[in-house]
């Protein structure tokens, strides 16, 4: 008859856990990646500054304001669009383009809210 109790619990990691699971190395590996194939063999892991970490996180940003401008530049080019549609996309790019001077990157940034989706 079952209790519905676990019959084990899973207890803490040993010390030499690394060969158990076969990764003993492997951060050390990670300098040279010729182990995975011979496309590999020029290039390696290394750890970005905090800089260099920042200065993706604004390209990425600016990426994704991009895509938005010219979904929104699009949108105003529609010929059936109202006065206060235009105002909107119109709003849209300005908005977009202040998120672009003053990315928040203590947050993920976050984009303006699209008039399509409102």
């Amino acid at each position: 008859m079952s209790t519905n109790e676990a019959l084990s619990e899973a207890g803490p990691l040993p010390n030499n856990w690394g060969p158990i699971f076969g990764l003993e190395g492997f951060k050390e590996k990670l300098g040279d990646l010729s182990w995975i194939g011979p496309d590999y063999s020029d290039q390696g892991w290394f750890e970005l500054s905090a800089e260099e970490e920042e200065k993706i996180k604004i390209d990425r940003h600016i990426d994704k304001i991009n895509k938005e401008k010219n979904k929104a530049l699009e949108a105003l080019e529609d010929a059936g669009l109202t006065v206060g549609d235009m105002f909107l996309w119109k709003s849209y790019v300005v908005a977009l383009e202040e998120s672009r001077l003053k990315p928040d990157l203590a947050t993920d940034p976050v984009l303006p809210k699209c008039p399509n989706t409102e």
